[in-house]
Order: C-alpha cells, then structure tokens, then sequence
C-alpha cells in the first residue's frame, strides 16, 4: 500500500503519496523540463508555450480574413497561445438553430472561401507564433461529415418477428424491420427539426433469421438459425419442427445519429461515422485530412498542430457489420442466439448466462469503439504528422483505458461549480501523461450572460488546477467577422462564457490569462504526484511543487503539512507574479509545517527547492511583519471620464463614489465600458523611509480595474480584495491616482430593451433569453439602425426590459493605507 500523509485542518487537507509508494509515477517522462532557476525568470511574463488555448468558434458562413487577423491579433495581445477551430451553426441553442439572412451565404463549409480562410489563418498564426488546432468534425460532436453514407453510419439492430405453429412447412413473408428514425438533439421551434430528428433511414442490411421455441425462458441453445431459409426478398419456407415458435429476422441499419450543431449549409445532409468500423473510420480520416492536407498542408506540424474531438453525444450503436465476427473472436461464442431471445421472449433476469452475454457484449462494444474507433483516430491522425486531443471520459466504452490513446487527454468543467474534471487526471498519471487539458468555463445561458468576469471564473479555474489539469483550452472564443460597430457581436448562440476582442475588458483580462499561464506553467512541470481536494502536487529534479487553494468564502490562516523533510519553503503568487520569503515554517519529523494566510479564493504555490543555493535571491520578496497600520479614506470629488465601448466618450463629476446602475443619467446608469477616475492624494515627505509600506484598498467595485500611480502601471486588480502595494510608486508631495474601471455589458444590454427593437425576434427561451431570427436589412446594406437608442448587436439576447441592472463602477471605499513594517532575512522560526 502506498503511503499517504493527511493533515486535516479546518477546510484545508494537504494528500500525498509518498515517492515510494507511487514510483512509477517518477517513472514517466514530464512534459516540461524547466529549472528552477528558469521557471523563476519566467514567472512574471511565461513564454507562449504555456498560455491557456480558446476554442474558436466560425458560426456557420459568417467568416471574414479581416476578422481572423483581427481576432488572431487580439488572441496573441490578450496571452493566449492558440485556438481550436471549430464550424458549427450560425447560432446554437440545443443544437443547431441557425440565423436567416446571413450576409455571406456562399460561404459554405468547405468553398473555395472556406479553403481560402483557412490557408489565412493558418498564415498568420504562423506570422504571431500561435498553435492551431481543428475539431474533428463539423458541430462539436462528436466524429462525421457530409461524406458519410448511411452504409457508414452508425449502426443499430433492427427485428422483425413473427409466430408461427410448427409441424409444417412454414411458408410466409418476413415484413423488413422498421427503420431507425433519429430523435436526438432538437430545438423547440427549429425550422429544421423535420429535416433532422425526423429523418429516417433508408439503409438496411439483413443479419440472419433465428427461429426461438415460444417458451417460458428460452434458452439460447434451444435457437436455431434458419437464415438459409429466406431469400433476398424476405420470403421464408421453412420446416418447422412441431411446437410454437417466434421468427424474428435480424439487420442492422443506420441510426441517423449526425453531428451537431452543423454549419447551417450542410444540416439534414450530414451523418456520424460508425464508430466500430475500422474501415468506416479510415475512410472518415481520409475524408476529413486529405482535403486540409490539399489546402493547408504546408502548416501540419507548424501553426497547425491537433484535431480535437469534443464530448460524446452520439448515442448508443450495438452493431458493426464485422460485430459477430469480432465478438466470437473476442469471447468464443455467437452472440446472435442471445440476442434473439432477448428480442422475442421475456428473459429469465435471473439467468446467468444472459447476464454473461449482456456484460460481454457490453465488453465487445466498448473494445471495438476503443480499437476500431478512437486508436484508428489516433493512429490515422499521427500518419498525417498531427496530434490527437480527445474527451474521453463518457461513452459506451471503458473510460478508463481511454486516456491513454489520447496525445492530449482532456476533461471539462462548467461555471458556476467548483472547477473539477473527475477522474481523468489521475487515470492520465496511471498511463505517464503528464498534461491534462480541460475544456473550461462552458457556461450555461442562465449563468454566462455578459456578466461574466475573472474574478467569478477564479473559483472554477482554480478548482480545476487542483483536480489535475495543466492546460486550459477557453470556451469560447467566438470569431468576429464584423466590424467594431456590432459588438458584442457574434455569439454561440446562448452559450458562454464570452471570451473575444470585443469583451468589454478584453485589455484587462491579459491579467487573468497570464494569471492562469503562470499556474499552468508550474503544473506542467516534472510530474504528477497527487491532485486531492485543494492541493495538486508535482515534483521535480529541483523542486516540490504544491499548489493550494483557499475556496471558501472567508479568509483562514492555518498551518499546512507537507512531506517535505528538508528545503525551505518559497511562496509563488501566480496572481502577482512575485516570489516571496517566508520564516513562518517548521520541520516535524517527516513533514514541513507552514503557517498560510488565505483570503477567500486566494491560490498560492509553496514551493520547496532542492537545491539550498538556488541562483535567484534577487527575484524573491523579502518578508516582513507589519507593526502597525493606519488608513485614511481619499475623499474628495471624483472626476471620471467614461469610455463606452459604443459610444464617445463624456465626463462626470462625483462627489461620493456611487453604483453606475443608481444613477438617474442613462448614460451613466446603462454604461459599459470603461471609467477612468482620477484624485490626487498628499504624502509628507517624512512618511517615505525603507520602513513605510503604502497599499491603495479599492473597496468594492465591478469588475476590473487598472490602477497607475504618477503615470506608472500599478497593476491590474481582478479578483478581490482589491488592494496593491504601490509603496515603490509613492512620492514626496502631490500624487496622483487613476483608476480604470471596465464594466460589463449587462447594464448596456439591459438598456437597449428599453428602445424598440429593429430586428425580427425569433425563438424565445424564457428566462434563458431569445434569439434574433435573422440579420436585418440594415445590417446588410450597411446602413444606419432604425432604432437609434440601440447601441449593442448581437445574435442572443438574454435580458429584457425589465432585467435588473447589475452593480458597476468603483463602489471603494478608497483607502490609502500606511503600514510601519519589519523585514525578515530568511530562515525557519
């Protein structure tokens, strides 16, 4: 049994597994091999390699080259290292649920503008040094495209069966079985819900024709297989032996099931890939790669890196046409018995010999999805010189044995909850993968609505840090083929969380993307040796690394364990950048004690060097003890210029700081964008000595804010508390101070339902939103908006007039505080 220590305190628990007990761990190569000394360096600005990726969203035959660049440009400015193409619907709800009129209908999925898209972007994401990669369908789900036959679907069993009396020559015709008719995903409402969950399949392929005693609990050796008695138009002439007997023809046919949501040209025309066919697979590849490898094959392996399959939502298939072979290959017996009589009889559920067949036929499904399906993917995916990024971890095969074909297993988490991606991560160690990507911050249309901001998604991110992962790829990134007159712009549909240019702190947010390259930097490093509620543990050839998390809603302070026996412990602040002593800390026996303070949704990476003699004192904080604090409230009238983000800008005076949303000005009450306060504040030049610490408290505020002293950049704050050291900023006499507050666009959406709308409203989902039916002429022909007091645009809407406003602007109390403080040379208490 492996070792492990437990430290329960409060909240807070450290899990480890000793090295002894998980050595093959140690075993497995790390993805990264940085020094200390290195990942140092590194801290405040990661290199490219370790940003988090988005997925990039092209709705439908809404793609422009100017958009791309622009959006690719804005990816490499914001801290993202890449994206994950994928071409889907013009707008989504459900599923598909695509917008009329759109301005560019020529543009179907994979025209010559399609081809010539692609070939731009991977250009230029070669020109910014950023990775690409391409979902492995069109939809999100799951692997199929208009190249697929209903020969090549999915299959499922389909019966037909009739009772006859024995003891005579049976002479009757075998009605074919009715054919699957797909009702998978669907909208309410959606024009195109005949065209897709009502299609029915018109494939249909015989299996063979069992004849099963009509007795209580029939046994599957009682079966006899009749099928050389049909011929090819059903007609049976059969001796039958006397008794009572059920005929059931066995075939197989298509389920229909079809990836989604699909670009809107190619919806009702496309089909999932037999999943359990090897040959259906290659074909599938070959289908999707070669044509990429015509049009942008010279950026394999350049700026164009990986194909990503995303969650399975295909459904279930139990058949193949090779299904009987393989299954006597793979357990000895013919599995068609067996199924006959569940189809014809009503089983014994006691029979144990069903519920062997059942558990193997289980166990052949999932091995020729693994075999057949997604080792074909990768197998065919490598042969082209690309990487294969896969969701594993939910379908009708062993989930467990699935990570391991990834080159990049990948989990997912949702806003809202507390970031984990279940067991995946700790599978992934088991197999000697050291990066684990999760799909992060898909946000439901109840809880993603614009209102979304670093700090709401700290809590998730960080949780799914401590679950396992190390590589985040944003959901989502919708590309923007429009000009910056309509913004927010293209969204997917009523999904979220909105990550683009066109986010009202897209420049701001740099902070939380570099927050989480920072965390991802250091959780790639060495390898894995434990992820247990709030701590992840990797080790190195110089370094213990854990990172913790404090995700309660009040600040702790409590002593942490970590089986450490030797080292001193540095403190890495991924949300700062900056390296600190610390003397708060004590060996007991096998473990080092360290006493943390933790704000709430506070993270801190401890870190233990194995080197004493580490080469970067002059990158590491001294510590200090604060002996005594005083703060003073900077009052005074605020003079606030207002920068909105779709209109000019004005100038307001306030003499207390009030919320935006209180304010009877509409245009301070409905703003979004960014306000940009200004005050001076005095400090005697006698206060200014190597003693004096200066912190700048902002109070409350929504939702970011970009502080500078004296014209310096003081840093973004985006997760609360709001407070900086601007101590180095501070200067004898007159200071002045500027805070830029960014908010979203809530307040502004909820304002424009106060005008009349000057589109046509389509399908309207209650409190999730509703969606517009189609782009207005306006809007095409490039002229002014009908209704002026309009100021936003965007294809969902999920406020109306009466929507509460939220709070925004600088709410403070401001408060300069002066702290008398007492630095520390390093060492243990």
């Amino acid at each position: 049994m492996p070792k492990v220590y437990f430290s329960i305190l409060n909240v807070f628990t450290v899990l480890v597994i000793s090295v002894a007990g998980t050595s093959f761990l140690l075993s497995a190569t790390p993805e990264n091999k940085e020094t200390l000394q290195s990942l140092a360096e590194q801290f405040e600005k990661p290199p490219i390699k370790y940003r988090p990726h988005v997925w990039w969203h092209w709705m439908g035959s809404n793609f422009t080259k100017t958009g791309i660049t622009k959006d690719l440009e804005a990816m490499k400015e914001a801290g993202i290292g890449g994206g994950t193409i994928f071409n889907i619907a013009s707008s989504v709800q459900n599923t598909h649920a695509p917008m009329e009129n759109n301005p560019y209908p020529e543009q179907t999925y994979r025209s010559e503008a399609y081809w010539d898209a692609m070939r731009h972007t991977m250009s230029e994401a070669k020109r910014l040094n950023l990775v690409m990669g391409l979902h492995g369908t069109p939809g999100y789900a799951t692997t199929g495209g208009p190249w697929i036959t209903e020969e090549y679907c999915m299959q499922t069993l389909v019966f037909t069966n009739v009772a006859v009396q024995g003891g005579q020559v049976i002479e009757t015709t075998l009605p074919r079985p009715k054919l699957p008719i797909y009702r998978g995903f669907s909208n309410e409402n959606n024009s195109f819900g005949k065209n897709v969950t009502g299609k029915q399949a018109t494939y249909y392929k015989d299996i063979a024709v069992m004849a099963i005693p009509d007795t209580k609990n029939a046994a599957p050796a009682d079966v006899l297989d009749i099928s050389a008695n049909m011929d090819e138009n059903g007609r049976l002439k059969w001796q039958a032996p006397d008794g009572s007997w059920n005929i059931c023809r066995i075939g197989h046919a298509p389920t229909m099931s079809h990836p989604h949501p699909l670009p809107d040209d190619i919806i009702g025309k496309t089909l999932e890939v037999d999943k359990m066919s090897r040959e259906a697979n290659l074909y599938h590849w070959k289908q999707l790669l070669d044509p990429l490898k015509e049009h942008i094959g010279e950026y394999f392996g350049k700026s164009f890196t990986y194909i990503w399959i995303d969650s399975y939502e295909s459904g279930d298939q139990n058949w193949t046409p090779t299904f009987r072979d393989d299954f006597i290959r793979l357990k000895g017996y013919d599995p068609l018995p067996y199924i006959a009589v569940q189809q014809t009889t009503k089983p014994d559920k006691k029979s144990e010999e069903l519920k062997k067949f059942q558990q193997d036929n289980r166990a052949v499904i999932s091995r020729l999805f693994i075999d057949n399906g997604w080792k074909t993917a990768q197998e065919a995916l490598h042969s082209y010189g690309l990487k294969f990024y896969w969701e594993p971890y939910s379908g009708p095969w062993d989930s467990h044995e699935s990570v391991s074909i990834p080159d990049l297993p990948v989990g997912e988490f949702w806003t809202g909850g507390n970031g984990s991606i279940g067991k995946i991560p700790a599978i992934a160690r088991k197999f000697g993968k050291q990066l684990v990507g999760a799909e992060a911050f898909t946000g439901r249309p109840v809880r993603s609505k614009y209102t979304e901001d670093p700090a709401f998604l700290k809590h998730s991110a960080d949780g799914g840090y401590v679950s396992g992962a190390n590589w985040y790829f944003l959901h989502h990134w919708v590309h923007q083929p429009f000009d910056e007159r309509y913004q927010p712009g293209m969204g997917m549909g009523w999904w979220g969380t909105h990550f683009s240019r066109y986010q009202t702190w897209f420049k701001p947010g740099k902070a939380f993307f570099t927050y989480l390259a920072r965390c991802q930097m250091l959780l790639q490093q060495g390898v894995s040796v434990a992820s247990e509620r709030n701590t992840a543990h990797r080790s190195t050839p110089d370094a213990e690394i854990f990172f913790i998390i404090n995700p309660e809603r009040s600040a702790v302070e409590k002593t942490f364990a970590f089986p450490v026996k030797d080292g001193f412990p540095e403190l890495w602040n991924a949300y700062t950048g900056t390296i600190h002593q610390t003397r708060h800390w004590k060996i007991d026996g096998d473990k080092t004690l360290v006493n943390l303070k933790l704000e709430p949704d506070e993270s801190l990476f401890v870190i233990f060097p194995k080197n004493p003699t580490c080469t970067y004192p002059q990158l590491r904080l001294p510590e200090y003890d604060v002996k005594s604090e005083t703060a003073e409230e900077i009052r005074g009238t605020w003079n606030v210029r207002f920068e909105p983000k779709l209109d000019l800008p004005f100038v307001r005076e306030f003499p207390v700081l009030t919320d935006f949303s209180k304010n009877p000005d509409t245009a301070v009450k409905y703003f979004a964008g960014t306000a940009v306060y200004e005050q001076t504040m005095k400090i005697p030049a006698e206060e200014i000595n190597q003693n004096k610490r200066f912190v700048l408290d902002l109070g409350r505020l929504n939702d970011i804010a970009n502080l500078r002293i004296n014209g310096k950049d003081a840093g973004v704050l985006w997760n609360p508390p709001y407070k900086a050291d601007v101590t180095p900023l501070i200067q004898a006499g007159e200071n002045q101070v500027v805070i830029e507050v960014t908010v979203n666009w809530a307040n502004r959406l909820i304002g424009d339902e106060q005008e009349p709308a000057d589109f046509e409203w389509g399908t309207d989902r209650g409190n999730e939103g509703r969606a517009m039916k189609a782009f207005p002429d306006w809007f095409l022909k490039n002229q002014p908006r009908p209704s002026q007091g309009r100021k936003t645009f965007n294809i969902w809407y999920y406020y109306r007039k009466d929507s509460p406003l939220q709070p925004a602007g600088l709410l403070g109390p401001v408060r300069f505080i002066r702290q008398e403080v007492e630095y520390h040379s390093l060492g243990a208490e």
